[in-house]
């Protein structure tokens, strides 16, 4: 089974600001070990194929060029305008077939996702996979949710068609409390991970069929590798979710996944994932705390840090600027970013 591997690399850099910015974003970070959160996504990877094609930003192409330069073998395109991630599959079907041809099975898949369980992941790909070659449709990789959460989409699932891989019934959008807490208690909804699998045709065809004019118009582009931000900023901006997901009259698999999966979406789901000290406090780089409780201090710098009787706070320190803030207020971290750009400090973001 040829497998073709779409490693969608965009973001602007806000959520893990001041460490990432808009030319190097979350993907770029290395949050975890010695590698970028891309670097772990391609790792991942290799066991199950060597054709692996990044879509990243041209602003950040410096970093991810950096990124795969120790990954021989390894492509990227770069999108001079953000077109949300249909256009974006397009575009990666359209690279598909300059660089490797014929009619491979698709995986796409965030780059900046943290896996656990790197060898169970690779299974329950391949259990979907497996599904894929005897139904002909679309599949997707569902996390069993822990808790009610509200940032994230849902995938309602039917009946089993094989170990670990369910008929879709439907998608859902993030809920409201209430609604996200029915999903929990029922047993039949997962997180949706933003992972798609098919057949390089499948695709090309659903996207012909729900948004011929966004297909047309990446079929249409002289060279896909080198697309002008006048050519790119003409499609029309919508999620792969909307355009073909929730619409397609495509059977739709979900493999349920198992292998300790995060989104670090944002500074305290980071936190989350690092070792703690014994009163809660998860620490990076030089830093000194004193009757401190559930604290996270990223100090990137030489200098030490010093917290005394703090409690549920974000210190962030690099070369060029320093974040403080309640660890509660993580998602607002943006508005750092808002503030920059009307204050005349573009240089920062």
């Amino acid at each position: 089974m040829s497998i073709v591997a779409v490693i969608m690399a965009g973001g602007s850099g806000k959520r893990f600001w001041p460490l990432s910015r808009e030319d190097k974003a979350k993907q770029s970070l290395a949050l975890f070990s010695d590698r970028t959160l891309l670097g772990e996504t391609i790792t991942r990877l290799l066991p199950l194929t060597d054709n692996i094609l990044v879509v990243s930003s041209a602003k950040q192409r410096r970093h991810i060029e950096a990124d795969i330069a120790a990954f021989p073998g390894v492509r990227a395109i770069f999108e001079p305008v953000g077109r949300n991630t249909a256009p974006c599959i397009a575009l990666a079907l359209r690279a598909i077939g300059e660089f490797w041809g014929g009619d491979d099975r698709v995986a796409v898949l965030p780059a900046d996702h943290h896996i656990a369980d790197p060898e169970e992941f690779r299974a329950t790909m391949t259990r979907c996979l497996a599904v894929l070659e005897k139904h002909d449709g679309i599949g997707t990789i569902g996390m069993r949710p822990t808790y009610p959460e509200t940032g994230y989409g849902y995938i309602h699932i039917g009946a089993s068609l094989a170990d670990g891989v369910f008929a879709v019934e439907r998608f859902e959008e993030k809920p409201k409390r209430e609604r996200a807490e029915e999903f929990v208690r029922s047993g039949r909804y997962l997180w949706n991970g933003g992972i798609f699998l098919f057949r390089a045709s499948t695709m090309r065809r659903e996207l012909k069929t729900q948004v011929p004019d966004i297909m047309t118009a990446v079929e249409t582009l002289p060279d896909p590798i080198a697309v002008t931000k006048e050519q790119y900023g003409a499609i029309r901006s919508i999620s792969i979710d909307y355009a073909v997901m929730e619409k397609t009259a495509l059977p739709i698999c979900c493999a349920l996944g198992d292998f300790g999966w995060s989104d670090v979406g944002g500074w305290a789901s980071y936190r989350d994932l690092l070792p703690k000290d014994e009163h809660g406090n998860a620490i990076r780089g030089p830093a000194h705390l004193i009757d401190c409780r559930d604290n996270l201090v990223v100090n990137l710098t030489a200098r030490p840090i010093f917290l005394l009787k703090k409690q549920g706070q974000l210190v962030v320190a690099t070369d060029d600027a320093l974040l403080c803030a309640d660890l509660a207020d993580h998602q607002e971290v943006r508005r750092v970013t808002e503030y920059l750009e009307k204050h005349g400090l573009a240089a920062l973001l």
